[in-house]
């Protein structure tokens, strides 16, 4: 089982079985970029930067699917081609990556999140210090960013209906691998509410670098 380890947390996120990707979601040229950024966002001090206003509602998801919409027709005009010259379809295609409710789930997100003072703190710190990479890694839609601020959208999704029976999840949790250090696993069997802070904090943290990275916040 492939699971995608929590910084700093002791517990791994595991994959909703009926996930959407079905590939990768980091090619390797990426991946270092955004687990930086993942670690900047759980280790940065607040800073005393101005931070601006947030974006009016329904705007972050309008530009959500209008990036969506972009990569598709942007891989719909660029299909592979095989031996016999024959157009490739496509198994993961990128209009199919969002649907409205996901990219209205993320606004709120994002939305609650501008309104939060030490988050913003945050993320206008890891602009300052990684303005060039998150710059090169923006300028244009990235089909990356998308899967993976779903991919976190759906593990949140998962958390709230895991934790309806907290010492369950706690069982489960470890019974699936997702915690291996024992001091965590007494700590989070004596106290349940633990585990659902811990994981709910990485999944917030990694959700809020994507944005960053995708300039969505």
């Amino acid at each position: 089982k492939m699971l995608a380890r929590t910084c700093g947390s002791g517990i791994s996120q595991r994959p909703a079985k009926k996930a959407p990707m079905k590939r990768s979601v980091f090619p390797l040229c990426s991946a270092w970029l955004l687990l930086l950024l993942v670690l900047c966002s759980l280790q940065l001090r607040p800073t005393d930067a101005q931070f601006g206003v947030a974006k009016a509602k329904g705007k972050i998801k309008e530009l959500l699917l209008q990036h969506q919409a972009d990569l598709a027709a942007k891989q719909a005009g660029s299909a592979d081609v095989n031996a016999n010259g024959d157009a490739q379809t496509n198994p993961n295609p990128t209009q199919d990556i969002l649907s409205p409710k996901d990219a209205a789930d993320m606004e709120e997100i994002l939305i609650q999140a501008s309104q939060d003072e030490e988050t913003m703190k945050m993320v206008v710190q890891m602009k300052i210090e990684m303005r060039d990479e998150i710059e090169a890694l923006g300028s244009e839609p990235s089909e990356d960013i998308l899967r993976g601020m779903l991919h976190q959208l759906v593990e949140m999704r998962f958390v709230e209906v895991l934790f309806k029976d907290p010492e369950r999840a706690v069982e489960e949790s470890i019974k699936e691998g997702l915690i291996d250090d024992k001091k965590k696993i007494k700590a989070y069997r004596k106290d349940p509410a633990l585990l659902e802070t811990d994981m709910r904090k990485g999944l917030y943290f990694s959700f809020i670098s994507l944005a960053v990275a995708g300039g969505y916040i």
